[in-house]
């Protein structure tokens, strides 16, 4: 973010996009101090809160039978599971804790890539073709909204006036396309092959215990 001197000085020398720039920047100084401080999508985390408080009393209502209550506790267990890993498929938490526990990665490691993650007979199996697939259109967009932020520079650098090509240009980039990065991002192929030679290493180790779990039930 710019300091907040040079929009002083700008205001000085153009004092009707002065006041855009500064309501610019309080808007941002804003949209900062929400970021650092709370995760995105508190909205919809505090539906599922009052959600999660629901079941809770649940917990507390005398004529629930042994069956419901365990599956009031399942629910929850789910739910908190998934504000800890990212995840939301319940076979996958207790892969991604011990995933994640065994090589000593935060909690929400595996968040990023939980569109294309499945569970397979104890191992978490990633689906590599639709992630490229997904990386490719999300380049695809991106280039367009490259071009055309482009093509709004040179549109404005020939109808505004010098002191409104600042102001036109933030809100662009403010108001579409950082926006537009921070919910379609994929990641990166560099970053998606660190995660899965941790799953390839993570699902040999898992194959060889159940190998020796059932070697030991056969001896037994």
């Amino acid at each position: 973010m710019p300091e907040l001197s040079v929009i002083i000085e700008w205001m000085n020398q153009y004092p009707k996009t002065g006041w855009i720039l500064l309501l610019i920047y309080i808007l941002l100084g804003v949209v900062r101090h929400r970021v650092i401080n709370a995760e995105s999508g508190s909205v919809f985390r505090g539906l599922l809160n009052l959600r999660k408080r629901r079941l809770e009393r649940m917990l507390e209502q005398p004529y629930l039978n042994k069956n419901a209550i365990s599956l009031v506790r399942r629910e929850l267990r789910q739910r908190s599971l998934y504000q800890l890993t990212g995840l939301y498929n319940y076979r996958l938490q207790d892969l991604a804790i011990i995933f994640c526990d065994r090589y000593g990665l935060r909690a929400g490691y595996l968040k990023p890539w939980r569109n294309w993650l499945n569970e397979q007979e104890g191992q978490i199996v990633f689906k590599r073709k639709w992630h490229c697939f997904r990386w490719r259109i999300f380049l695809l967009v991106l280039f367009v909204n490259v071009i055309l932020l482009v093509a709004f520079i040179m549109y404005i650098f020939s109808h505004a006036s010098a002191e409104m090509i600042a102001p036109l240009i933030m809100f662009y980039v403010l108001l579409w396309l950082f926006p537009w990065l921070m919910v379609a991002s994929v990641p990166t192929p560099a970053w998606t092959r660190e995660m899965e030679a941790y799953l390839k290493k993570f699902n040999a180790e898992q194959r060889m215990a159940d190998s020796n779990n059932h070697c030991h039930i056969e001896l037994q």
